[in-house]
């Protein structure tokens, strides 16, 4: 019911995904000028051992050959760090700056209109308020500076882990065959490992914003309530990430990657908008799926005073009756039963 939900709520949402682009693509036009200034003489090195040459011709290998990628990608990135070593005296300051300002900062930004994002998101679905964007951002600037750099943290085992596989199978693959097997295989391990991290993160996100608490009691609440769930929420991350990696891929290579502009900030949303709606679930706490609708995770008992009819829109209103109605006749069906067992044991016919 949650990816279900989640769908129903991005849809109904899909203009969060032109915002988010747009701050993408500012954020990527500034960082863009300032890393392609710091790591000029980087570049330049690049270009004078054609390593430009050998990227287009990557980008035909997935095209025309694609069992011969894992080959030209591993010789790609040895030629790449070969050159590093050789020249590293002369470019240490450009690669400090392509790490600073083309891998942290962005990061941290991003992660920090992803906080926004959600935060937006649990106004809407929760209290069906609508939210400036940028008003909510600086709003919430503390926590969400708290919550990217926390995640910094919190995602290196997965960095690490993800480095460490692809490059096992870089060195493994070593002919067309044992390309394509351990394509298989590292493919499968990436999406275990990514949807361990969708089930890890989706109470810990929705926690930190609903109770403006910290990012490391909220991860470890996060832990301990994930892991009460885990094969529920693990097998719906497991759909959550195939799905995205199958229209991001689909999608991505038959635009030529084009595509990728409105996907990547349309995957933020979405994640954003999953992590809440699970997390709203385990807490067992209503939450609007429409203006006129409202959902009621089993958690949630629903008490007299939620019956006023100026408050419970009509549709989630009859509902709420037909399972009230259910409920008094199993109540009478309970009572005739009583009632017959007392005459049998009087003897009464």
């Amino acid at each position: 019911m949650s990816y279900k939900n989640s769908v129903r709520l991005f849809i109904s949402n899909f203009t969060l995904v032109w915002k988010q682009l747009l701050y993408l693509l500012i954020c990527g036009a500034i960082f863009a000028i300032c890393v392609y200034a710091t790591t000029l003489p980087l570049i330049s090195l690049l270009r004078e051992n054609f390593i430009v040459d050998e990227f287009e011709v990557i980008i035909q290998t997935v095209y025309h050959s694609p069992s011969e990628l894992a080959l030209k990608l591993s010789e790609f990135l040895r030629h790449i760090l070969t050159i590093i070593i050789d020249n590293f005296s002369a470019i240490w300051a450009s690669l400090l700056g392509l790490i600073f300002l083309g891998i942290l900062l962005p990061y941290i930004l991003i992660q920090m209109s992803f906080y926004n994002l959600a935060s937006i998101i649990q106004q809407k679905i929760t209290m069906n308020m609508n939210v400036n964007y940028v008003q909510n951002a600086v709003k919430n600037l503390s926590q969400s500076i708290k919550y990217a750099l926390a995640n910094l943290l919190f995602n290196l085992p997965f960095a690490f882990l993800t480095i460490l596989f692809i490059d096992v199978y870089l060195i493994a693959a070593t002919t067309i065959a044992s390309s394509l097997i351990g394509l298989f295989f590292l493919s499968l391990v990436l999406i275990i490992l990514n949807s361990v991290k969708i089930s890890l993160f989706t109470y810990y996100v929705g926690y930190m914003v609903d109770n403006n608490s910290g990012p490391f009691v909220a991860f470890g609440k996060s832990i301990v309530n994930v892991f009460k769930n885990f094969l529920k929420i693990f097998s719906m991350s497991v759909i959550v990430s195939l799905t995205l990696i199958f229209v991001n891929s689909f999608i991505g290579v038959f635009t030529f990657f084009a595509g990728l502009i409105v996907l990547i900030p349309a995957t933020f949303v979405f994640l954003a908008i999953y992590y809440m709606v699970v997390y709203l679930n385990i807490e067992g706490e209503r939450y609007y799926l429409s203006n006129n609708l409202i959902y009621n995770p089993t958690k949630y008992v629903v008490k007299q005073e939620d019956y006023s009819l100026a408050t419970i829109p009509e549709e989630t209103k009859e509902v709420t009756t037909t399972k009230m109605k259910k409920i008094k006749n199993k109540s009478k069906k309970k009572l005739n039963l009583k009632k017959i067992l007392k005459r049998n044991k009087y003897g009464r016919k």
